[in-house]
């Protein structure tokens, strides 16, 4: 084994053991989740691998939500887990079709408590200052597209877009997500780290949604960057389990690649989710960081491409 590689893996084992160290230390008990389950995590823009045996399908989780979700609804309390997580078709510079999500749920916190400890561990996790400027989600449009993402027009999205606008024709969440990724993420998170929240309602996943400052439905939400990358994504958790199930439909609605409802997931959610807030962080983007790498590739022992 070459000495640079077996030197990267110390190290990221090292840091594994740091984030392991951070939540003993705050009493949240680590949990190992299954690696197929009965049912497709159903959100927007990502794709699950499918798994058939026989009759049996069973697919591989997208993140590890659904087993968290599941066992705080038994009542386990708070939890965290560093799991496999799988996503069709995502391979690049900081994608891979498997990877390690690291995902913890904290009960009666909502999203602004739990975006400070993510910050707490990061700053653990990389020796970074544990300072943040939150953003909302409107603001950064304004700021680093100067465009109101609420208000603007298709035809101004497409302006801004320019050749690119092709690419989206007239879907409007479509073109924002790429202005997002274009024009504005690589901006967030330099020098300190960027907590952006209130995204739009229609952004909500598996999180409640609440009025912002304006009085306007936005989507308890987050998420973190540093150095112009997404690393955590959190909500304060929809706990309503039908209108949940509803959102899950509606997705699955527009899936065509044998997707299935998460059965037992549901089941769960009807028997009460407690009050609380989850984020999911991708651990190999957050390893890049603390070590300084240029890709999701450098970070594994054997990446997707050499497997």
């Amino acid at each position: 084994m070459p000495i640079s590689l077996r030197t990267r893996l110390q190290q990221r084992a090292e840091l594994t053991q740091r984030v392991r160290s951070f939540f003993h230390a705050r009493g949240v008990l680590e949990i190992d989740t299954p690696v197929l389950q009965g049912g497709a995590n159903l959100d927007y823009g990502v794709v699950p691998f499918r798994l058939c045996d026989g009759k049996t399908v069973r697919f591989l989780p997208t993140s590890p939500e659904h087993a968290l979700k599941r066992l705080i609804a038994a009542g386990i309390g708070d939890c965290w887990t560093l799991a496999p997580a799988f996503r069709s078709g995502e391979n690049g510079q900081r994608h891979a079709p498997e990877f390690r999500m690291l995902e913890w749920y904290r009960l009666g916190w909502d999203d602004h408590a739990l975006a400070d400890e993510v910050i707490a561990l990061f700053a653990v996790i990389t020796g970074r200052p544990p300072t943040a400027e939150r953003l909302t989600w409107r603001n950064a449009f304004r700021l680093h597209a100067h465009l109101d993402p609420v208000t603007a027009s298709i035809e101004d999205l497409h302006r801004q877009l320019g050749t690119d606008a092709g690419v989206v024709g007239h879907d409007r969440a479509a073109a924002l997500d790429l202005i997002l990724t274009r024009d504005i993420e690589p901006h967030l998170g330099r020098g300190v780290w960027t907590i952006m929240t209130d995204y739009p309602a229609s952004a909500c996943a598996q999180a409640r949604i609440r009025s912002d400052a304006d009085g306007m439905p936005v989507a308890a939400r987050f998420e973190i960057y540093g150095d112009g990358i997404e690393l955590a994504n959190g909500y304060h958790e929809l706990t309503n389990a039908a209108e949940l199930k509803q959102r899950h439909q509606q997705e699955l609605a527009t899936r065509s690649n044998g997707e299935q409802l998460d059965e037992s997931f549901h089941h769960a959610m009807q028997r009460g989710l407690p009050d609380c807030a989850g984020v999911a962080v991708g651990f190999d983007r957050l390893v890049m960081i603390a070590l300084g790498l240029q890709q999701i590739a450098d970070t594994q022992a054997i990446p997707w491409n050499d497997a």
